[in-house]
């Protein structure tokens, strides 16, 4: 958490459940602090227990205006284990009873009541005959369900989902949805696993339509591990209907998504299609990539999903981009021509950009040909460069074996690489308030060190000397940061040297 006064949180955990008949509004003395802190503890919640999910939901029926506060919820429940249901239908045996449900809203305390009546009939039915499968079964998402009915200006929501499509449906949750656990990942690494693993893994955001629609207030969607694929699922099972309905746009209202994705440019493109309100789009690749189709690798010409023509048509009101792969060796043109975003000299609005120079230039070789300041964003306040080109792909696993021998050998080698990109970021310097009058952070990120640093011989900085004072003169702050790529492959192949 940031430094300074933490956001306040309602931490609905084992001791909450502790003690569920304890309401800080009957206190003594309480009255005027109580006006002013409620609001703050139910602005942020994290659902943690099972308990704390039921006795959440009781205080919503009786106190549904506390609804009103709530813009984060994270349930950090794996809906779908048999811990998580077991657990939920005691917790439900023990306070469903108690609960009273206030009418507000008739619509919404008819939605309410039917799931709490269904939930009531499962009760009931579990205690006549345990053995008896269904309803049970979605006990957790059923409660989720109507806690989700009473927070109409939700913003934020964080779920544990499937990283994979062959767990059973979330039917309870919503219909359209399929979820599951999200410890299969563990489980497929366990020894005794003898699964077949899927080729390409991860949550898929695009089954939630119907979720993101029940919360016009959502602007927010982040997610850890997701399959890449980010199509229109509503227009896949349309264009099969001849003469169908044009499908809505199913993240229409999202306006920051955050990624840990396997998703190519193509991809990107997708996401850019469905979301034209979409502010900031952070995505980090994930380690594997998925085998797609294959394109000639010296084509120039860009494909009609390219993602820098999604930049160019429906990226209207994006202010921050990060974006980030390993490797897209053989489908350059789903970047853009010549494998480059070109669309991003054009878009005005852009504050803030983290980019490889291999997106930036295509390749190594005509860095020298085209000036820097030309290819970015004119009102641009922070900048980062990565340094990174597709063919450093093919150390990645080996730099973990490398000695002290192999890191001078490297480092050698890229003399001339080293002068060039000097020359054209010190050309960037002297001219970059032509162009960008608002620019105030620059930083130059070097994936691979040993290309800049010679062990005990060379610091990091050594070779930035001059440019940094360059760009201070012109009141810009210009650091040099090391994200060793080395180091991430140890987390990635253990155990390869």
């Amino acid at each position: 958490m940031a430094t300074g006064f933490p956001n306040p949180v309602l931490h609905l955990g084992r001791h909450a459940a502790r003690n569920p008949g304890t309401d800080p509004g009957r206190l003594p003395g309480l009255t005027p602090l109580r006006r002013m802190a409620r609001p703050l503890l139910y602005r942020i919640v994290a659902l943690w227990h099972e308990s704390s999910m039921v006795l959440f939901l009781r205080t919503l029926c009786e106190k549904p205006r506390y609804a009103h506060w709530t813009r984060h919820l994270s349930c950090h429940l794996t809906l779908t284990s048999e811990s998580v249901i077991r657990e939920t239908r005691r917790a439900l045996t023990k306070y469903l009873p108690s609960i009273k449900l206030v009418i507000e809203s008739e619509n919404l305390n008819n939605m309410a009541r039917q799931v709490l009546a269904a939930l009531k009939f499962g009760i009931q039915t579990n205690q006549r005959t345990p053995t008896l499968p269904g309803l049970v079964d979605h006990y957790p998402q059923l409660v989720l369900l109507v806690i989700l009915i009473f927070l109409t200006k939700l913003e934020i929501l964080l779920l544990q989902v499937s990283i994979c499509d062959d767990n059973p449906e979330c039917d309870g949750f919503c219909a359209q949805v399929e979820a599951g656990d999200a410890d299969l990942l563990e489980h497929f690494e366990a020894e005794n696993c003898d699964c077949e693993i899927p080729e390409a893994w991860g949550a898929q955001p695009r089954q939630y339509a119907s979720l993101y629609e029940s919360f016009p207030k959502l602007t927010t969607l982040e997610v850890s591990a997701d399959d890449g694929i980010w199509t229109n699922v509503e227009e896949e099972r349309l264009s099969f209907l001849v003469g169908g309905r044009v499908p809505t746009l199913y993240l229409a209202n999202i306006r920051k998504i955050y990624l840990h994705s396997l998703a190519c440019p193509r991809n990107l493109h997708q996401i850019l299609l469905n979301a034209p309100k979409l502010e900031t789009l952070y995505m980090a690749s994930r380690p594997y990539e998925p085998t797609i189709e294959t394109y000639h690798s010296n084509s120039t010409h860009a494909d009609p999903e390219a993602f820098d023509y999604g930049l160019m048509r429906h990226a209207k009101k994006l202010r921050n981009l990060d974006i980030s792969w390993v490797d897209v060796r053989g489908f350059e043109c789903l970047i853009g021509p010549e494998g480059r975003l070109a669309a991003l000299a054009q878009m005005e609005r852009l504050e803030t950009l983290c980019i490889q120079l291999a997106v930036l230039y295509g390749k190594p070789s005509i860095v020298a040909e085209t000036p820097l300041v030309n290819l970015l964003p004119p009102n641009l306040v922070e900048l980062t460069l990565e340094d990174w080109w597709w063919q450093n792909a093919d150390m990645v696993e080996v730099l973990p074996c490398w000695d002290v021998e192999d890191k001078v050998k490297h480092y050698q080698s890229h003399h001339g690489y080293r002068e060039t990109a000097l020359r054209t970021l010190t050309q960037f310097a002297r001219n970059v308030r032509t162009r960008m009058s608002k620019l105030k952070k620059v930083v130059f990120l070097c994936k691979i060190p040993w290309t800049w640093v010679m062990e005990d011989g060379v610091p990091l900085e050594f070779h930035f000397e001059q440019l940094t004072l360059m760009f201070n003169t012109q009141d810009i702050d210009f650091q040099i940061n090391c994200d060793e790529v080395s180091e991430q492959t140890r987390e990635v192949i253990p155990g390869r040297c």
